[in-house]
């Protein structure tokens, strides 16, 4: 019997390249929830090929942008979070967004400027979608052609009470499922903090189609409150992130592509 889901068949071939690369960290000896172990950070740390080779790479992405309803700048360094210098700064005037993309980043270890100007007076609508589609945007532009990547990865998140996990393929094929329990939440919460839960849900959903990724996001527990699960996710997404866009120089700046591209 084939049941067919929510472009099911980018979510299954995404899952299987994410079990290959789950055994080949099992061959590495490298378990991808201890970011503190001797193996990792010879692998994957500040000092191994692969940070180096990321930085040689001088990725980055900025966008500015200005509409009738939001007035957006963004600003990306896959470079490291830098040392001495503020070098997350969020102000959209939505704290729980402000505290999404920092967590995000911070996890990420990458530099983010964020600025937002929007019709707030309104609602958060706006604002927290322009954010998060200028956001994706910029990440696929500092993504480059995706070349000598890991590409694919997995990490876990905790938040207070909650427990995430997000599996994601910088694949080109942008498809989003999650078992969130936002609108749905127990408590019947309607904001996750100041943002509306419908424009969470939303958040994740422009953040993912823009940056042209493949993401599948499991609640392992919720938390207290959605604002806990909100930032478990954020947690998981940038850690996740960060290791789908280290180089592995076994690649020798080859795609992970059987196609040998991700451009078509």
């Amino acid at each position: 019997v084939k049941v067919r889901g929510d472009n099911g068949h980018h979510v299954v071939e995404s899952a299987f390249k994410a079990f290959s690369r789950a055994l080949r960290n099992l061959i590495d000896g490298t378990d991808t929830n201890s970011y503190t172990s001797d193996e990792f950070e010879r692998m994957w740390g500040e000092k191994s090929v692969s940070y180096t080779a990321g930085l040689e790479l001088c990725r980055e992405g900025k966008l500015e942008r200005s509409t009738k309803e939001t007035s957006i700048l963004v600003h990306v360094l896959m470079s490291g979070l830098l040392k001495g210098s503020d070098s997350v700064q969020v102000d959209t005037g939505i704290k729980t967004m402000d505290e999404f993309v920092a967590i995000l980043a911070k996890e990420a270890k990458m530099s983010v400027e964020v600025k937002c100007n929007g019709d707030l007076y309104v609602d958060d609508h706006h604002t927290s979608e322009d954010v998060s589609i200028a956001l994706g945007q910029v990440l696929n532009t500092a993504f480059g052609t995706k070349a000598g990547l890991n590409r694919m990865w997995c990490a876990t998140g905790t938040y207070g009470d909650a427990e995430v996990e997000v599996t994601m393929d910088l694949s080109n094929r942008p498809c989003i499922t999650h078992n969130l329990s936002l609108s749905s939440n127990p408590n019947d919460e309607e904001y996750a903090g100041d943002l509306s839960i419908e424009m969470l849900d939303h958040v994740l959903e422009s953040l993912v189609m823009n940056s042209k990724s493949t993401v599948h996001i499991v609640e392992n527990k919720a938390g207290k409150t959605v604002l806990e699960t909100a930032m478990a996710t954020a947690m998981a997404y940038g850690a996740a992130l960060r290791m789908c866009a280290a180089v592995d120089p076994r690649r020798a700046g080859k795609t992970a592509s059987s196609k040998g591209t991700l451009s078509v």
